[in-house]
């Protein structure tokens, strides 16, 4: 984890896109990329989701 301080903002940022908040809590290209390498995220039609395991995470 290296653009987040610990597990708990992790979460939350996991949790903002989720919820579709990104336009309030914006994530840099370098947040995103990390995202996808760690399996968490994914991009569809131009829009960051969750991956099932960014869910399993936040649960």
């Amino acid at each position: 984890m290296k653009y987040w301080k610990d597990d708990i903002e992790l979460d939350w940022t996991l949790r903002d896109i989720d919820a579709g908040r990104l336009k309030l809590s914006p994530i840099t290209e370098d947040q995103l990329g990390e995202l996808l390498e760690m399996g968490l995220a994914e991009v569809v039609d131009d829009q960051v989701k969750l991956t099932e395991a960014g869910y399993r995470k936040i649960q």
